[in-house]
C-alpha cells in the first residue's frame, strides 16, 4: 500500500524526471527535521550534519527501490537512523528518551534490537532462510502493528495506545509501564496479552496457505521494537505536531501528543517539534542544504 502524501508524491516525481527545483524543494522540507533529530543523538554538530548529508545521499542511492511502503519522511528518518547507529555502534541511544532514562547498566551494552536477536546459524543456507523468514515477519509485523495503532487512534483509546507504545517501543516492563500511566501491572499485562494475540492473528492470517503453517508466531520483543522504529505506526503527524505547538488540537490529542513527546521522549516526533519550533533560523539549515545540493550532483546526473 502506498503511503505517500500527494507533496511526496510530487517532490519524488520531480526529481526522478530531473526537474532542478525538485531535489532542492525536497530536502528544504526535510533537512530541519532531519538536523534536529541527529543533533539529538550526536554530541558534535558537525558529525550530525554529515550524517543528514548522508541520509539524502542515501535516498538517491535507493531512489529507484523506493516503492511508498512508507512516507518519505519516515524512510528518511530510518536511513538517518541507521546511518546513525553505524557511526557509533555500542554508544547509539535509542530513539525513545524514556528508554535511556530508565535503561539499566546491563542495557548498556546492546547496540540495538540486533544485539539482542539470537545468534546466527553458522550453516550459510540456514542462515539466508533465517534472514528471508526474518524479513517477511518485519513486513507483516509492520502491517499488524499499523492496524492496531490506527484502530487505537480512531476510538481515540489513547490510554491503550500510550500503554502497547511503552510495552513494544520503549520496551518497559509492565510495572514501570502501569507507573507512567498510572495503571495496575495486571490491567497492563492484559493489555499486552490482547495486543499480541491480535498480532499474533494477522501474522496467521497472512501465513495461511503459505510453506510457514499457521503454528504461532514467536514475536521476538527486539523485532518489535525495530519495525516500530522502522515505521513510527504511533507517530503524529508534523501537522498535528505543529497544531500542538500551537494548542489548537483537540483535548484528547493534545494529552495524548504530550505523552507521546514528553512522557515516552520519541526521537522522531521531538525532532519535528524542534525544527518547528527553530524555523526562524535558516542559516545552519541553509548550509547544509548547499552542502547536500553540491554532495548529491553526480547521483542526480545518474537518474
Amino acid at each position: 500500500m502506498n503511503k505517500l502524501s500527494e507533496a511526496e508524491r510530487y517532490l519524488l516525481d520531480a526529481v526522478r524526471r530531473g526537474d532542478e527545483q525538485g531535489w532542492p524543494q525536497l530536502v528544504e522540507r526535510y533537512q530541519g527535521r532531519l538536523l534536529a533529530f541527529a543533533r539529538s543523538r550526536v554530541r558534535n554538530a558537525s558529525d550530525a550534519e554529515d550524517l543528514v548529508q548522508e541520509a539524502f545521499i542515501g535516498l538517491l542511492r535507493g531512489l529507484e527501490r523506493f516503492r511508498g511502503d512508507s512516507s518519505l519522511e519516515t524512510y528518511l528518518f530510518s536511513i538517518l537512523r541507521r546511518r546513525i547507529i553505524d557511526s557509533h555502534r555500542g554508544r547509539a541511544r535509542s530513539v525513545c528518551l524514556l528508554r535511556d532514562t530508565l535503561r539499566t547498566s546491563d542495557d548498556d551494552s546492546d547496540t540495538g534490537p540486533e544485539a539482542r536477536l539470537p545468534a546466527s546459524d553458522p550453516t550459510a543456507s540456514t542462515y539466508a532462510r533465517r534472514e528471508e523468514t526474518r524479513g517477511e515477519m518485519h513486513g507483516a509485523l509492520a502491517g499488524a502493528i499499523g492496524g492496531l495503532v490506527q484502530g487505537y487512534k480512531e476510538t481515540l483509546n489513547f490510554r491503550d495506545l500510550q500503554i502497547i507504545e511503552l510495552l513494544f517501543y520503549a520496551q518497559l516492563k509492565n510495572a514501570e509501564v502501569g507507573q507512567a500511566v498510572g495503571a495496575d501491572p495486571g490491567h497492563v499485562a492484559t493489555i499486552k496479552h490482547r495486543s499480541l494475540a491480535r498480532i499474533r492473528k494477522h501474522l496467521m492470517d497472512q501465513q495461511e496457505g503459505s510453506s510457514s503453517g499457521t503454528d504461532q508466531p514467536d514475536i521476538p520483543d527486539a523485532l518489535l521494537t525495530e519495525v516500530w522504529e522502522d515505521h513510527r505506526p504511533s507517530c503524529p503527524k508534523r501537522s498535528t505536531i505543529g497544531g500542538y505547538h500551537l494548542g489548537t488540537l483537540d483535548a484528547a490529542w493534545q494529552d495524548y501528543t504530550d505523552f507521546h513527546l514528553n512522557t515516552l521522549g520519541c526521537r522522531f516526533c521531538m525532532a519535528n517539534l524542534d525544527d518547528l519550533k527553530q524555523s526562524e533560523d535558516r542559516a545552519d539549515l541553509d548550509r547544509l542544504r548547499q552542502r547536500v545540493l553540491q554532495s548529491t550532483v553526480g547521483f542526480l546526473k545518474k537518474h
